[in-house]
């Protein structure tokens, strides 16, 4: 059993819809007001559900609710979704996250589902302590993570910084 707090099952079915059904470009995660859960924060809707009820209706609960981004259902560039992802991390609250990340490694284009645990140095201690305790609880959860990123500063939040870390593994 892993340490930290209880990851809420909706976490795991959005990473679903991330993941297997790519209605998600990305899923941002947070702990909730009272530290007693993980909880959805935020995510970026990329295309409609299918018309198999019975594949989606999981992954798609709670989309109707004010913290789901539906930019024109896949028109945007990658560009402007990060930018989109970037603006919904507060400068000085702890968050993780998933981003299905497209990269080029030479000729070659791939796409690989990249955690991040945002921690910016401006975040109060207790809630750094809190997220680091619990990461893993949440990481076990999300299987099928290719990498695992940290970032501290506001300024390695970039497209260009994660796709690099991709590059390099």
């Amino acid at each position: 059993m892993s340490s930290g707090i209880p990851v809420n099952d909706l976490c795991k079915a959005k990473f679903v819809g991330l993941k297997r059904c790519h209605l998600y470009r990305y899923v941002i995660f947070k702990i909730n007001d009272n530290n007693k859960e993980i909880i959805v924060d935020h995510r970026y809707r990329t295309k409609k559900a299918s018309s198999d009820a019975s594949e989606t209706e999981a992954v798609t609960e709670g989309d109707d609710h004010e913290n789901t981004s539906n930019m024109d259902f896949a028109t945007q560039s990658q560009e402007e979704i990060f930018a989109d992802f970037v603006t919904r991390l507060p400068e000085d609250q702890c968050r993780y996250a998933v981003f299905d990340v497209e990269y080029a490694k030479g000729d070659v284009v791939s796409n690989k589902i990249v955690f991040i645990s945002y921690s910016p140095d401006s975040a109060k201690i207790k809630p750094k302590m809190l997220y680091s305790a619990s990461k893993d609880a949440l990481a076990k959860v999300l299987d099928g993570i290719h990498e695992s990123i940290q970032i501290n500063d506001p300024d390695d939040l970039t497209l260009e910084y994660v796709q690099e870390k991709l590059l390099r593994v």
